[in-house]
């Protein structure tokens, strides 16, 4: 009998070009959630969000070593940036830096502020939530993002404990080229990786050398001293939790020139609806299409914006472009050379410091 050869033919992988063509035309998935440029979120938009940290722990969810007093459960100040991929608060399985070690430890923020200054370039705004002073609690606040700074990360220290702090690092909420309009995000308590104390109320023994930041779960550290060690369960219950909600975005007007004073809390619903109703030119709407007539007037593409005016409330970014070729004869004027925008923080520009002492 005749032996017959079966032959499996493989197609071959298409070129690197053709893969960049079906990338651009959106007809195969990126790969490690990288976006597109045509996928990011309008660049010239200012969105607000308001942030709320829903805190759970109780002794009913966390009864070992639940503590009565010295401190009696609560959680720290929380800080907060919206920022872009340049920046990272913190990582999993990282060495903590030293600010994140000190804080995680404290507390006490003034080395972590120190660090985020000389990091500005990269955030975009700045928010601290008020303290939490019991296990269960909440609080909240608002924030501004841009399609530049798409990103939010922030860290709250779990009181009283050796180095625990629950956080998020570098959540996107530009999702596909829209805003997230609302999301909640479950936390569990982190591990700074700077001291060795295994209940809340541990002495400060520093960890050395240090390890790296890690997830406290039911079964980790394995250790039946761990206040968080519950073997009989596979997972923790959900000590906190955080919502992001979109409130608003905003648009830059060519008709806003009015000053804006420092704003408090109060003043900045009263703001956010004069940017509502200033919204009537969109810079989506493109204004540097070529002019068909010859005679009309030239203008060269628009500079670069201006830093914007304010580090903290909300303040104004201009940008300008020159004229090419003036109007002759009937030819259609110039348009308008100079823009402003509405940039800026939800984060007031004097904040109350408070640190927890014990």
């Amino acid at each position: 009998m005749k032996k017959t050869k079966l032959v499996l033919w493989r197609r071959p992988s298409p070129p690197l070009v053709t893969v960049l063509l079906l990338l651009v035309l959106g007809l195969i998935p990126l790969m490690d959630g990288a976006v597109l440029q045509s996928e990011s979120c309008n660049s010239e938009a200012l969105v607000f969000y308001r942030i709320r940290l829903q805190t759970s722990w109780s002794r009913q969810l966390f009864p070992k070593h639940y503590p009565e007093f010295r401190p009696p459960p609560q959680w720290s100040m929380t800080y907060g940036q919206s920022h872009n991929r340049a920046f990272n608060l913190f990582r999993l399985n990282d060495l903590a830096s030293a600010s994140i070690s000190r804080f995680a430890e404290s507390g006490h923020a003034h080395a972590l502020e120190e660090d985020l200054s000389r990091q500005s370039p990269a955030i975009h705004d700045e928010f601290h939530l008020p303290k939490i002073a019991k296990g269960e609690g909440s609080s909240e606040g608002t924030f501004f993002l841009d399609g530049s700074h798409t990103m939010v990360s922030f860290i709250t220290k779990i009181v009283p404990s050796p180095d625990w702090f629950v956080g998020l690092d570098s959540y996107n909420l530009c999702r596909g080229g829209r805003w997230a309009d609302n999301v909640t995000i479950e936390l569990s308590p982190l591990d700074a990786g700077t001291s060795n104390g295994l209940t809340f109320t541990s002495p400060k023994w520093p960890t050395n050398p240090p390890n790296v930041i890690e997830k406290i779960t039911a079964r980790y550290p394995k250790h039946f001293a761990s206040s968080f060690f519950y073997p009989e369960i596979k997972h923790l219950p959900t000590i906190a939790r955080v919502t992001f909600e979109k409130l608003h975005e905003y648009y830059g007007s060519n008709n806003v020139h009015k000053k804006v004073k420092k704003l408090k809390t109060k003043q900045r619903k009263r703001l956010l609806k004069k940017l509502a109703a200033a919204r009537g030119n969109d810079p989506r709407k493109s204004e540097n299409e070529t002019e068909k007539q010859v005679n009309d007037c030239r203008v060269g593409a628009w500079s670069p914006w201006s830093p914007c005016s304010k580090s903290c409330d909300v303040g104004k970014r201009t940008r300008s472009r020159v004229v090419v070729r003036y109007a002759v004869d009937q030819g259609r004027d110039c348009p308008h050379l100079t823009e402003t925008q509405w940039c800026g923080s939800a984060r007031k520009c004097s904040v109350d410091e408070n640190y927890f002492r014990w």
